[in-house]
Parts: structure tokens; sequence; C-alpha cells
């Protein structure tokens, strides 16, 4: 069974990369298309407006991991400081943080912090982003050429009140020297779970660890000593067992609602963001269907709005003072393009878009929508 998940999800983020809008259905009916909405593309500027994806600029495709597009966005769910300006955010590649109130956007960039290395897996910790950094051994030429210090960050905070981004948490906290590069993390709102690679000359070497510190996360700082820090030993399958999918049949009864309406034999895989801010929580369901979906679902501020949205752009949405769930599709996007990380802040919803092939990115942006208009 273990095999069969770990399968699934290196297949359904495949897909997410270079899934078609002309493949697989998420539901058997028509469904309406959003006529209201305005398209983003990224520039070497920040962001533009665009009439159409295909439109934009084209670029030369790079490696996902050192192209320009949202890996991750996020809605602050429980929004503890009541005068924040912001209550979503979007995390942009070798770019920025896209901030988010209601239909204002804001672009903050460092590129002290985003240039060097690719930026994922934004997370919250006291109502404030947190993201990790870590640099691609198989598509990075610079990384064997670069001296890279054990000071490197590995998590950096946005602060929303000072708009300055700080690194939290250093490799050298976590004891890892230059030849470690951290893959991926699970946070669960106390414990950190990490794998960490080594390339050897002979191949490649993979260890887990967990940690926690020992002060706040958002009063961490790489000027800390290991004494901050504990740390606890992981096997491998402890980590997987935290990042592969459930069963969608597992997923909370808001999210299970909210997709009841989607035929049993269609098969599709879901990250649903914890209301919480920690890391996502994978699901999948398999039908009698071949070919999955990709979708990415989560609460707004105050859980005014659960939505789910999947690839082929099939949006899920209900308003929590209604009883009814709208269903829509987004614009239809062109071949090679797929919807992908998506974020409400007010009433109005963001999703990422990109042009994709094989782990190479071209161009991308994101698309925004009134839910008003369509939530009377």
């Amino acid at each position: 069974m273990k095999n069969i998940f770990f399968k699934i999800f290196i297949v359904t983020n495949l897909i997410f990369l270079f899934s078609c809008t002309e493949k697989n259905k998420t539901t058997a009916t028509e469904l309406p298309t959003v006529k209201i909405h305005n398209w983003y593309y990224f520039s070497t500027e920040g962001f533009q407006k665009i009439d159409l994806p295909q439109n934009a600029p084209e670029v030369y495709e790079k490696p996902w991991t050192e192209s320009v597009r949202i890996t991750s966005a996020a809605s602050l769910v429980n929004l503890e400081n009541k005068n924040s300006e912001f209550s979503a955010f979007a995390l942009v590649n070798k770019k920025g943080l896209l901030c988010f109130n209601d239909d204002k956007i804001e672009l903050y960039c460092d590129n002290s912090i985003f240039l060097p290395d690719t930026a994922d897996s934004l997370v919250f910790s006291n109502g404030k982003p947190v993201f990790y950094l870590y640099r691609s051994s198989f598509f990075n030429s610079d990384l064997n050429q670069t001296t890279i210090h054990s000071t490197r960050p590995f998590l950096v905070e946005f602060a929303p009140d000072s708009k300055l981004f700080y690194p939290i948490v250093s490799y050298s906290n976590l004891n890892l020297k230059d030849e470690d590069q951290i893959t991926g993390y699970f946070w669960d709102g106390k414990t950190w779970a990490c794998s960490a690679k080594k390339t050897l000359k002979n191949g490649v070497e993979f260890s887990y660890f967990c940690w926690q510190p020992l002060v706040p996360l958002t009063e961490a700082s790489p000027a800390l000593g290991q004494e901050f820090f504990v740390f606890n030993s992981l096997t491998e399958n402890g980590y997987k067992k935290m990042i592969l999918p459930k069963l969608f049949e597992e997923s909370p009864e808001e999210l299970k609602s909210l997709l009841a309406s989607i035929p049993k034999e269609f098969s599709f895989y879901i990250s649903w963001k914890n209301p919480s801010g920690t890391s996502p929580e994978n699901y999948s369901h398999i039908g009698t269907s071949d070919n999955f979906l990709s979708a990415h679902a989560g609460f707004s501020t105050g859980k005014k709005y659960i939505t789910a949205v999947f690839s082929d752009g099939t949006t899920y949405i209900k308003k929590s003072s209604e009883n009814s769930i709208k269903a829509f599709r987004l614009p239809l996007l062109p071949k090679g393009f797929s919807y992908g990380e998506i974020a409400v802040s007010g009433d109005t919803l963001y999703i990422a878009w990109e042009e994709s092939s094989f782990f190479k990115t071209a161009r991308a942006g994101f698309i925004s929508v009134n839910l008003k208009e369509i939530i009377n």
C-alpha cells in the first residue's frame, strides 16, 4: 500500500507540472465559466496585467526550481493580528512574496533572499509567513561551483509590519554541512521533520531528522546556538508517512462535503491547507479513471470561504453563511498551461497559472476572481 501511495505522490506532482485542460473532467456536467476576472503575468519589473496568459511575452523555459512562478500560496485563516494589512500570500520563486488585501496586491522582494535559492513551502507561525530555501543539485548548475556557507538560511520569515524578510533558521543551526541540502519538510505546528540530501562521489545519501526550537519560531535567529534546538532521529518510512497522501475518505468533513458531487470514478490528488497554517495535508482518491487531476483547497480568513480548485480550472466554493456549494470553471487555458496554488483574501480568489512541460516552466502568473460576482 505504501508503494502505491508513493507512486501516486510522484505521478500527481508531475500532473501539476504539465496537466492539460483538454484531459479529464472533474464533473460529469457542464459548469458555467467565470466571466469577470483579471489576468496577471510575471515580468522583470514584477507583475503586469494581461488580457490572456498566452499573450504574455514569451520567456525561455527553465527548470521549475529556477523559474519565476508561484510555488506556494495560502490564506491566513486565523488572523491573530486584527490590524494585519494582509490576509493571503503567494510565494513567487526568484522574485518575492505577493501580499493580498482583498483586491489590492503588493509584491515585496529581496534579491539576497530569492535570487540564489529556490523558495517553497509557505506556512504561518504566529500569523507571519514563513518559507524555506533550497538549491537543487540536479537543476542548479552553479551549486557545485559556488562556496556555500553553513550560515545560509533555511527558514525565512516575512514581517508584514516592516515588509522585510528575516532569516530565522540556518543550516548551521541544524548542524548541516556545505554538502547537505534540505529537500523537504513537514511541520505540524510544533515539530519540523526534514529530509536532507548529500551528493557523494559514488551516489546520493539521504538522511531524515526532526527538530524543534526551544524559543518561539519567529523569535529564532541564525545567531542562536544548537542548545536552543532539540533534535531527534527519524526513519525514511517515518518521514514518508508524514508526506504521502492519505485516502480522501480520511480528509476533513468540510472538504469531503465540498467535493461530494464529484463522481466516484474520477481520480484526483488534493493538497489541503490546514487552517492552523502548518504544512499542507495531502489526500488522494483512486477511481476507475487512469488519469489524475491535482487540486488545491483551503479556508479563507475566518473560514468565510472554503475553496477547491483543480488544475483544469474546475472550482468548488462554499460560503460559511450559506448552505449551497457553487461550482464553476475558470477560463479555459491553452494547451501546456495549468492552474495551481490558490489563496483567498476578502472576497477575491487568486489562482496561480503557468506554462510548463516536463520539469520546465516558461510563462507564469495568476488570475483573480471576485467571489461576490459568483456568490450573491
